[in-house]
């Protein structure tokens, strides 16, 4: 399988880590930095290039990984798609919602295999909970995301190429909140701002209450300036149901009277990665957890959420597909 790889910062190392483990090496990598291109390029064993375009002309590719800032997500995708290859995207897939529309149709008319890097679905304490809940009905999903960003990132902290911690980080768990509970209509937020100005630019703190179209109802709450142990973390609830899982695989709870004690093996990181070759291999996207489609519904939600944030009300979330 030919694989190639854009963007070679962050998260990109673990995507190559996983290619190692499942025996697949990199055919070209492509970044704007050429000291860093050069250097991946040669422990890759790998053609460089500094335009993804040249990349996807001059190289007949199986699958593309594109692991780029989301200010930086423009034609990538669509470019991708129209050449042939399978798409993995790191989440979120863009800061705009008229170009997720254009990409999903690329997608759709070139009918390629795609995923986005939403890992938490592909862990086991995910799949146990999707076990646990079926047939029942929940009637409130509350998460969080508190993480102290690090000194020194070269852009999680700026407003104008991530957008802020809700739509690039606290994603995770809004997303998760999707796969396990359906779609969510409206997003009410709220946010505090100048404890962190040496760390961020936008809000320290937010917390966004969530309507879905189930009638249940939800909140997630996000901090950039305080850690804590199980900083990412999900809670349900229903008649006589509780269930909290955690990224750390852990999952605990009571379901009708019966005590839930679960540990995973696997938080989903390398499993994407594997899930995602699966698909293009059988070239099945019935394998694959979280599609771009998905992936931009997921962002129409933080936009509507960051929205708030400005107007202060609830905001209604638009649908990229209808």
């Amino acid at each position: 399988m030919r694989i190639g790889l854009i963007g070679l910062g962050g998260i990109a190392s673990n995507y190559r880590a996983s290619l190692r483990r499942l025996e697949l090496p990199l055919t070209a990598v492509c970044d704007i930095d050429p000291a860093r291109l050069q250097v991946v390029a040669k422990e890759e064993g790998a053609t460089a290039y500094t335009d993804h375009r040249e990349l996807l002309m001059r190289e007949r590719l199986d699958a593309v990984f594109i692991a780029i800032p989301p200010a930086a997500q423009q034609e990538q995708v669509i470019d991708a798609a129209r050449a042939g290859a399978a798409v993995f995207v790191t989440k979120p897939v863009s800061l705009s919602l008229d170009l997720t529309r254009r990409t999903i149709a690329a997608i759709e008319a070139a009918g390629v295999i795609n995923q986005a890097g939403y890992m938490a679905r592909y862990a086991d304490v995910t799949q146990k909970v999707r076990e646990l809940i079926a047939g029942q009905t929940l009637t409130m999903g509350f998460g969080r995301f508190l993480a102290r960003m690090g000194p020194g990132h070269p852009w999680w902290s700026k407003r104008a190429i991530s957008g802020g911690q809700i739509i690039e980080q606290s994603t995770h768990v809004f997303d998760l909140l999707r796969h396990l509970m359906g779609e969510v209509t409206e997003a009410h937020a709220y946010g505090h701002t100048g404890s962190a100005d040496d760390i961020a630019d936008f809000e320290d703190s937010t917390i966004v209450n969530l309507r879905f179209a189930s009638g249940a109802i939800g909140s997630v709450i996000s901090t950039c300036c305080t850690s804590v142990p199980d900083g990412f973390a999900l809670e349900l609830t229903g008649r006589d149901l509780y269930l909290r899982l955690a990224l750390d695989m852990q999952l605990s709870g009571l379901i009708a009277g019966q005590q839930i004690e679960y540990t995973g093996e696997e938080s989903g990181y390398f499993r994407q990665v594997e899930q995602f070759i699966a698909a293009v291999q059988h070239h099945d996207q019935g394998l694959v957890r979280s599609s771009y489609a998905d992936a931009a519904q997921s962002l129409a939600l933080t936009i509507a959420a960051d929205r708030s944030l400005r107007s202060g009300r609830p905001e209604r979330v638009e649908s990229v597909t209808g």
